[in-house]
């Protein structure tokens, strides 16, 4: 488990070598999470992601894209479809094409997408075990990590890796690279441009504003080559429009606090009902929530707002601060937390020695209460995606209303650790002169 440090971790662990593959076969530490990250690449797939990725596989290979389908699907299932830039899709791609040549058969299907993501948790580890040593052990050893990662069939561990290498190439003074990183990111997943007016700021603030040009034209030409081929290729480039009314109209989900509310008076509001009870208070709060939620994102805009204008007039932030604060801000502002998001900061958040054990914990019990291990094995299989629905009407519901209870205290937890550790970011010591 992480542990706690009082100085901002060094760019890389000089005095730390990294043992060889040889010692690390040895390693117990090292052989159980390997086995599970096997494990997990060979057999678990998140039921309902897995449909939406193999299908976007699919359409991509039968030349139709992953946008035009957005609107019948979300009148469908009431849930996204492919709601990202379209990098990902390209990978969808490939896999497709090895799978059609196999007869598309959906195990192969499914083994050849998360082979993306298996690649993604290698090289993570490579990046650690090569430039931070003590940190690798501590990512690889988090149980959770090949589960979300891999099981989940989300691309947000590439983003975690992208970040990660990007502050690299920034302590290097090498910008035009660094906007690459964080362009090749947001073709991903939208969230690294969070980070860009944060970095401006900061090159301003350290008389560097010439570093502005080239670190605009590397994020601006990874952006453009991760749109080009897809505008190019595919006919509904245009419709990505929907993605954005998507996320713009979604309620509050997944580990944010208001969720987390949200669950705990929900299951007191049904089981007020049950009793013939009409809790005129438990159901209020629950509206006031729900009202809340709706609002939510002028939170979200207040925050950044917040935090910009910190970074702007307040204390000079560190590179690392700069590149770390924005993801936490996203983690706990956010209406929308799935369980992925976590791991585009987590890789960040290790080398910077930070204390996660609150968070690890908090995250940990919400994956296994929200809606069961169950749900990770591909729904094929024909299992029930939750423990409750199979239990007689009485068991069943109790089982159900405890998660639901587990799962949104969990949720609280998790969103007052993320504020918890923004504290203890902006607690750290000022950069030296000449350093970040």
């Amino acid at each position: 488990m992480p542990q706690t440090a009082t100085t901002d971790i060094p760019e890389s662990d000089a005095h730390t070598p990294h043992p060889p593959l040889a010692i690390l076969v040895r390693r117990w530490w090292f052989l159980w999470p390997l086995a599970l990250r096997l494990l997990t690449w060979l057999f678990l797939a998140q039921a309902y992601e897995a449909s939406v990725f193999q299908d976007a596989s699919r359409q991509m290979v039968a030349g139709q894209g992953v946008y035009a389908r957005f609107a019948g699907w979300v009148t469908a299932t009431g849930d996204g479809y492919f709601a990202a830039p379209p990098t990902y899709a390209y990978m969808l791609w490939v896999s497709g094409r090895l799978a059609a040549v196999f007869g598309d058969h959906w195990w192969l299907h499914q083994l050849l997408i998360k082979t993306w993501l298996l690649a993604a948790d290698l090289a993570v580890m490579a990046y650690l075990l090569y430039r931070h040593p003590r940190a690798a052990r501590s990512y690889w050893t988090l149980w959770f990590v090949p589960i979300v990662a891999i099981g989940q069939l989300q691309p947000d561990l590439w983003v975690g890796l992208l970040v990660l290498a990007a502050l690299a190439l920034a302590r290097q003074g090498r910008w035009m690279w660094t906007g690459a990183l964080l362009g090749v990111g947001a073709s991903l997943k939208p969230v690294p441009l969070i980070i860009v007016p944060f970095l401006i700021i900061f090159l301003f603030r350290a008389g560097n504003r010439r570093a502005g040009a080239p670190l605009s034209i590397g994020l601006l030409a990874a952006l453009a080559a991760g749109w080009l081929p897809y505008v190019l290729l595919f006919p509904d480039a245009r419709e990505f429009i929907e993605v954005i009314r998507f996320h713009a109209a979604r309620p509050v989900a997944g580990l944010t606090i208001p969720s987390g509310i949200l669950l705990i008076v929900n299951a007191a509001l049904t089981l007020t009902e049950l009793h013939g009870i009409r809790a005129l208070s438990v159901s209020g709060a629950y509206e006031a929530v729900v009202r809340a939620g709706a609002a939510y994102p002028v939170v979200t805009a207040g925050v950044f707002g917040a935090l910009l204008a910190g970074a702007a007039a307040g204390r000079r932030w560190s590179l690392p601060q700069t590149f770390a604060f924005p993801l936490l801000a996203f983690l706990a502002a956010n209406k929308v937390v799935h369980e992925h998001y976590i791991l585009q900061v987590l890789p960040l958040l290790l080398v910077r020695g930070q204390d996660l054990r609150g968070l690890v914990t908090a995250f940990s019990v919400y994956l296994l209460a929200a809606g069961s291990p169950l749900r990770f094995f591909p729904a094929e299989l024909g299992l029930p995606s939750t423990i409750d629905v199979v239990l007689p009407p009485p068991a069943g519901l109790i089982v159900s209303l405890t998660l639901a209870v587990v799962t949104g205290i969990a949720a609280v937890a998790f969103g007052m650790q993320v504020l918890s550790l923004m504290a203890s970011f902006s607690w750290r010591a000022p950069p030296r002169s000449g350093s970040d």
